[in-house]
């Protein structure tokens, strides 16, 4: 129960942390990624759009006269008119979904791969201003730091994927489970969150990945809480990209940091 306190409340200092040390400039990248993120997004979705609209308007496409008709015949025109005016907004409203779904399943790990670079240095820069034992930049450590934060996200993504693969197709078989392989599915989610948050910590302790599982297990209610704010924070549009990676990464220091006496 301790270390789920001390998880949290790492998290939720992390900000009044930065603000103080002057590291909010690092709140910057961020907000670049985003922009750059929604503009890709933005022009991906509008090809997207125009090819599955031209699609379902040559295969779905009710044809209408161009001359009006009278009676029935006028009528059923015009009900042709309006199931074709209400396919569009069908297909766009489906298109927006199928997005946004798109960007929940992968949008993490390209978040914490494209800002490995800034989480690795935040976190290292956390941990010099709790110990006050300052060490000079390193770039060969710092990239040794940026490529294991690629690859374990990498590997998470991947170990989390093949999870939700095989719980889905057991809840299939059984679908009375479906909540509860929600749940479960959403707290693996918040594990592999908190675990790559920890694991800046345990390669500047020179840990291999088996000895970084070993070191997140020992302390798995304060990664788990790390990784549950984290989630919870990335559901808040634009501010939980900007804001849960690097609140994540300084929380993680501040809760593994041994209690002041």
């Amino acid at each position: 129960m301790q270390d789920l306190t001390r998880g949290f409340h790492g998290f939720f200092s992390a900000f009044g942390f930065m603000l103080r040390h002057r590291m909010a400039w690092m709140f910057a990248a961020p907000v670049l990624l985003w922009a750059l993120f929604a503009l890709g997004l933005f022009q991906a979705g509008t090809a997207i759009s125009g090819t599955v609209e031209n699609w379902a308007a040559q295969y779905l496409d009710l044809p209408v006269p161009a001359t009006e008709r009278t009676g029935l015949a006028g009528l059923w025109d015009q009900a042709k008119a309006f199931l074709n005016g209400a396919r569009e907004v069908v297909v766009w409203i489906a298109l927006k979904l199928a997005i946004i779904a798109l960007v929940a399943l992968v949008g993490k790990y390209v978040v914490l791969i494209l800002l490995s670079p800034l989480l690795a240095y935040a976190s290292e820069r956390a941990e010099e201003i709790l110990t006050g034992s300052g060490t000079p930049f390193n770039v060969a450590r710092w990239l040794k730091e940026v490529g294991r934060g690629i690859l374990m996200a990498l590997r998470n993504g991947a170990l989390e994927t093949t999870i939700n693969v095989a719980a889905w197709v057991i809840t299939l078989f059984v679908p009375l489970l479906a909540p509860i392989t929600a749940i479960f599915l959403w707290l693996v989610s918040c594990w592999f969150y908190g675990f790559s948050m920890f694991d800046y910590i345990h390669e500047r302790q020179r840990l291999g990945i088996g000895a970084s599982v070993r070191s997140a297990r020992s302390r798995q209610s304060m990664v788990l809480a790390n990784g549950l704010a984290f989630n919870l924070l990335m559901k808040v549009p634009v501010a939980g990209l900007i804001m849960a990676p690097l609140l994540g990464s300084v929380g993680a220091v501040l809760a593994a940091a041994p209690p002041r006496r």
